[in-house]
Parts: structure tokens; C-alpha cells; sequence
């Protein structure tokens, strides 16, 4: 326990077994004065000094936390955990979290930085068509999947429709959205529609965003 000499004020450590065996009595050792000590009032010290180290290391830790969400704000709004995201252990640790909070991750994009691979049409019956390809992002970091647009024109290359098509409507495996749009691997899309009709020409663009 910690005892303080009523002259100086200097505080000691000690015994309490040691205390009981010289009757409360001590000496100071910084300015030599001889006093009882009173075990109820240093009791009521030690327990209000202890109060306030609980207090100091509360408040750092709220601090600390305050520090570590201010962080993580900037990381989210500049995008800078889709960078970190590259690294497939860390991607798969960011979902897992997500997943437990019940909620996904926002990826940011997609931007310009993507392209598509090849694509190809592939006439079927009732004046239908099917396009299917590979899209690629080009960014050093992962991205949301883009929207993909198709212009249908005739054979004088006037449009005649616009179709789009969101990632759970091409994708393969609606469930990597969630994934991510990754950074240099080429990804396989196939685009169905009632409206996809046989046409003399297609445009497939990808749709970016700020």
C-alpha cells in the first residue's frame, strides 16, 4: 500500500505486514518526521488515486479510439483501404468484418481506368442475341464493378436502343461483388436480355463513375 507523510507530502510504498508489526508508527525518510499512520484515510487515498489512474488510462484510451476512428475516416473517404484490399488476406479480412457487421463494403469507382478484353454476339432464335467477353480493371486497386452499356444500331449505324446492365445481371458469380472488382485479373461477363435483340451492330462501353 502507499502511505504520505503529513509534513512533506513524500509518498512511500509499503508493507502492510510491516506496518501492523511496528504499530502504525513510521518515519519519513525525506524530512525525518515520526508520524502514525491512520489506515482508514490512507485506504480512502489509495482507492481515490486509484480512481485516478483508472480515469487518466480511460481517457487515453478514449482518445486513442477518437485517433483510430479519425484514421479510418480518411482511409474510407479517399479510398485508400481499396489499395490494401489488393492483397487477397487482407481483402478476405475486410469481408469477413464487413460480414459480421452485417453490411458490405462500399469499393470506390469505378473509374476509367478498366476495359473490355473481347466480346462477342451470338445470334439466337426469336430475333434474340447474347454477348459474352472479359472486362478488365486497370487501376492498381480494387474498384466496384461498372455498369455495361450496349447500343444497338442498324445498318446504318443509327442507335436504336441502350441497354444496360448492372454486375448481379452479368456476372457469373453474383456474389463476388462483394469481392470486389480486382485489379488485373480479366473477368468473364454474359449479357442476356429480352430487349438484347439481333441487331446490325453493337457497342459494349463500360460506364464509369467519379
Amino acid at each position: 500500500m502507499e502511505i504520505t507523510c503529513p509534513r512533506c507530502e513524500s509518498t512511500f510504498s509499503v508493507d502492510p505486514k510491516a506496518l501492523h508489526n511496528h504499530h502504525y508508527q513510521v518515519k519519513c525518510s525525506v524530512c525525518q518526521q515520526i508520524f502514525q499512520v491512520d489506515m482508514d484515510s490512507e485506504t480512502s487515498t489509495a482507492g481515490l488515486h486509484l480512481g485516478q489512474r483508472l480515469g487518466r488510462y480511460l481517457l487515453l484510451l478514449i482518445i486513442f479510439l477518437l485517433i483510430l476512428a479519425l484514421i479510418g475516416q480518411i482511409l474510407w473517404s479517399t479510398g485508400v483501404y481499396s489499395y490494401a484490399a489488393n492483397s487477397a488476406p487482407i481483402r478476405q479480412a475486410m469481408i469477413r468484418g464487413a460480414n459480421a457487421l452485417g453490411t458490405t463494403i462500399s469499393w470506390p469507382g469505378p473509374n476509367k481506368e478498366m476495359r473490355i478484353v473481347d466480346s462477342h454476339v451470338t445470334p439466337l432464335g426469336n430475333q434474340r442475341a447474347e454477348i459474352t467477353g472479359k472486362m478488365e480493371n486497370m487501376a492498381g486497386h480494387v474498384q466496384a464493378y461498372p455498369v455495361i452499356q450496349v447500343t444497338l444500331s442498324n445498318v446504318y449505324g443509327a442507335p436504336i436502343a441502350h441497354l444496360q446492365f448492372k454486375a448481379k445481371d452479368y456476372l457469373e458469380q453474383p456474389e463476388a461483388i462483394s469481392s470486389g472488382f480486382l485489379s488485373r485479373q480479366p473477368v468473364p461477363f454474359t449479357l442476356k436480355s429480352p430487349q438484347l435483340l439481333a441487331a446490325a451492330g453493337y457497342q459494349v462501353t463500360l460506364l464509369s463513375q467519379p
